[in-house]
């Protein structure tokens, strides 16, 4: 079997603005889906960016001190699903505290019907996402964790919830 490896645009160690909490994030590379105005949309291309085994981001998050859990970010990080899902399991068994956020173009309940195992698999180890494409109509500076109206914050465990948005 070979080794899974995460595709990574880039990181930052401490964000207040990417999830509830602080929390490190993960930018990963590649995103089919290029919703127009994406502020993100150098991560849009599929090509290695920066390859890193689980085990390698597990021990970078462990070397940050005080944070309440990791987001994923894009690119779109359930076209990497395999590899988010065994990272966040090498980051579990390093520190299982610690909760996990997504971003996502995808509608939940897209995600929901899929038959892709690690689809699956990795909703069920989040905590939160914020899911839906980006509509550069329906921007608004004001949403908490999403960029336009359309975006859905959905909670998945009962680690958070819509209180928590106030």
């Amino acid at each position: 079997m070979s080794e899974i490896f995460l595709n990574v645009s880039s990181t930052m160690s401490r964000s207040r603005a990417n999830g509830p909490g602080v929390r490190a994030v993960i930018w990963v590379q590649g995103c089919t889906i290029g919703c127009r105005g994406c502020y993100s949309a150098s991560t849009h291309l599929h090509e290695a960016s920066s390859l890193h085994p689980p085990s390698e981001i597990a021990e970078w998050l462990q070397s940050i001190p005080d944070i309440e859990g990791v987001t994923f970010s894009g690119g779109e990080p359930f076209e990497q699903a395999k590899a988010v899902r065994e990272t966040i399991h090498a980051i579990r068994e390093k520190n299982p505290a610690l909760t996990f956020f997504s971003y996502t173009g995808f509608d939940l309940d897209v995600l929901q019907q899929t038959r892709d195992e690690d689809v699956e698999e990795l909703l069920g180890m989040l905590d939160m996402v914020s899911a839906g494409p980006y509509v550069h109509s329906e921007r608004q500076r004001n949403l908490l964790w999403r960029g336009s109206s359309n975006q859905k914050l959905h909670y998945l465990s009962d680690a958070y919830n819509k209180s928590q948005e106030a």
